[in-house]
């Protein structure tokens, strides 16, 4: 059935597995799950949950980039799902809340955890050891519109006129950025990879709502999710990375990767689940327009990355072309009712 917006998935962070929009996640209060309406607007406190959500995720493209430059993307990727399983682990048992039970629901998270976090995490990071952070988290913000294209796909969306604009504009955006460097075959390649990876978002978000939503609490499905991601990637960054040093790295990888796990993958699951109970998913997916403006800014104060007009202005037409795909349609007209009418008209 056709949903009103594409299930929703933010670029660095969880597929939606939480319950519909204005419905509160069955772990957000003390007890039972509880059907409360979603904030209408953004309060001061929504407003600076929204922004520190921003800057978790948009500063991981920068401490990814730290990262790099001493381990290989597997390696970071283990690290990161392993510390923010374990602090989603920590928060779900300070709350007294259980893991996720049944092999068939723990085979599904598996599967998302491969697709949504591990998957896509090793391909940015891959990509990154040729683009600039910044340009990365450009490149990142077409993850809303690569889940439209995904959820039209399998019959859960519709592509109206406007949706199709706004696709093909975003699209132009990243075919500008790649203009630039048509000429460095590698470039060109690191930014495939990241746009592969926002189709695996996308996968992982419809994947999510229509498999995984409601079979358990949202904090639980995040945990058992990434916690699945860190068992395959650990084996992997042995085999593909080799063994580390952790005696030999230097404070700012082991902070950079820390920060990853911690803030960019356990703290801001939680933060953007109690986003979308406050204001539903589809305000929380605003974090899409800042992502981006936070890892630019901080690559050029932190690195010193300088991006070239065109990735600038294929920046502007992406987050664009993301406003138009996204934008609700607007109020139907009510057409003229005749006297008794409207009681008719209005049950449903």
């Amino acid at each position: 059935m056709p949903t009103s917006q594409p299930p929703s998935s933010a670029p660095g962070g969880p597929a939606t597995t939480g319950p519909p929009e204005g419905v509160a996640p069955a772990d957000s209060g003390g007890g039972a799950a509880t059907a409360t309406p979603t904030v209408s607007s953004f309060g001061p406190g929504e407003a600076g949950l929204l922004v520190l959500l921003s800057l978790m995720w948009g500063l991981s493209f920068l401490f990814m980039e730290v990262a790099l430059r001493e381990i290989g993307p597997f390696w970071i990727v283990a690290g990161r799902t392993t510390i923010g399983g374990l602090v989603l682990l920590t928060i779900l048992l300070l709350r007294r809340r259980r893991l996720p039970r049944g092999a068939r629901l723990w085979g599904r998270l598996l599967t998302l955890g491969l697709i949504n976090n591990a998957a896509p995490w090793t391909m940015l990071a891959w990509a990154q050891q040729t683009l600039p952070s910044g340009l990365a988290g450009l490149l990142m913000a077409i993850v809303p519109t690569s889940t439209l294209v995904v959820a039209a796909l399998v019959g859960l969306e519709r592509i109206t006129t406007r949706r199709l604009a706004g696709l093909l504009l975003a699209l132009g955006g990243v075919g500008v950025i790649v203009a630039a460097d048509i000429e460095q075959p590698g470039r060109v390649a690191a930014v495939a990879v990241v746009v592969l990876a926002t189709m695996l978002y996308a996968s992982g978000a419809v994947f999510a709502k229509s498999r995984v939503s409601g079979h358990a609490p949202p904090l639980a499905l995040a945990t058992g999710q990434v916690l699945t991601a860190a068992v395959v990637t650990v084996p992997l960054a042995l085999v593909v990375d080799g063994p580390v040093a952790l005696p030999g790295l230097s404070l700012a990888t082991v902070a950079s990767v820390t920060a990853l796990g911690a803030f960019g993958t356990g703290l801001a699951f939680l933060a953007f689940y109690t986003l979308v109970a406050r204001v539903g998913a589809t305000n929380a997916t605003l974090t899409t327009y800042l992502i981006p403006i936070v890892a630019v800014i901080a690559g050029a104060v932190v690195l010193d990355e300088r991006l070239g007009p065109s990735a600038l202005v294929g920046g502007v037409l992406i987050l664009i072309g993301i406003w138009l795909a996204q934008r609700p349609p607007g109020p139907a007209r009510s057409s003229p009712t005749r006297p008794g009418a409207r009681g008719a008209a209005t049950r449903s």
